[in-house]
């Protein structure tokens, strides 16, 4: 991954306008060749399940195949898809990509001194023609931290594995409102609306990022998904961050707002057979 060693910002002005701003974008933090490496595995997943009911794999390459395998899989099987997607944030290279050496110097040039994944990695894939029925598409203008509630100085880390432009559902971020603290928010599932009258429309800047680049936002500042996307899937990347020896995270003995319980019930009624259990371990059939 040689070519990660791009011409990335001095750290002390990379701190400085990240301390002023409240967000700071890092030109080709992960190489090309991460993103391929990701790629390849969020691809096989979904062809997989696709292939399982028979959808044919889809005409072209790089993001408009993408996209084509998304939506066949989309309109064939909306539970299917939704489960695929979900699957591909436990996927091995996307945690690793979460932990590479070319993120965590960006995470510490920034003070976390003692830094602590807050959650699990969280991939967005949006497109007009992958919307949820009865779900959400676009995230409302929020604050991070709000759902994390862990260290002052945590951080989100949010990377496209395509090029992301004006018309790509972009990311919108409001310069400086990390200054003001926590804004008052109501509930908007599965996130929280920081209430209208704290900003103004005027306020919101969209972000135009090449794949690889990579836009690292304070816990406290302001943004939500662009208005304007098309038919190609718009696939991001986000990953966050604590720091563990922020004294007020410390004091309040560490809180963590995220639960993961297993369900100890069987989900597949009929399942697990013999013949089941011999399609990996033969010697079940004895």
């Amino acid at each position: 991954m040689a070519e990660a060693a791009l011409a990335h910002p001095p750290q002390d002005d990379l701190l400085a306008r990240y301390r002023h701003d409240g967000f700071v974008v890092v030109p080709g933090l992960f190489s090309l060749s991460w993103r391929d490496r990701v790629l390849a595995g969020m691809t096989e997943t979904f062809r997989l399940r696709a292939a399982s009911l028979g959808v044919a794999p889809p005409a072209g390459e790089g993001q408009v195949g993408f996209s084509a395998l998304l939506a066949g899989l989309f309109d064939r099987d909306v539970p299917g898809y939704m489960a695929a997607a979900k699957l591909t944030q436990s996927l091995a290279s996307v945690h690793q990509m979460g932990v590479s050496p070319e993120l965590m110097g960006v995470v510490e040039a920034l003070g976390l001194g003692l830094p602590a994944i807050s959650t699990r990695p969280v991939i967005h894939y949006m497109a007009d023609r992958l919307k949820i029925p009865g779900g959400y598409q676009k995230t409302p203008p929020h604050q991070d931290w709000r759902s994390v509630q862990g260290s002052l100085d945590g951080i989100t880390v949010w990377t496209p594995l395509f090029d992301v432009g004006l018309e790509d559902y972009p990311l919108e971020v409001v310069p400086g409102s990390h200054l003001q603290g926590l804004l008052d928010s109501t509930p908007d599932m599965p996130n929280y609306r920081v209430r209208p009258e704290l900003y103004s429309e005027a306020d919101f800047r969209p972000l135009e990022m090449k794949a690889g680049d990579a836009v690292v936002l304070s816990g406290f500042l302001l943004h939500r998904t662009g208005e304007t996307g098309g038919q190609n899937v718009r696939v991001s990347l986000s990953f966050r961050f604590n720091n563990a020896a922020e004294p007020s995270f410390v004091q309040r003995g560490y809180p963590d707002r995220y639960v993961y319980r297993a369900d100890p019930g069987i989900v597949t009624p009929g399942f697990l057979s013999a013949d089941d259990l011999a399609e990996v371990f033969p010697e079940a059939r004895r």
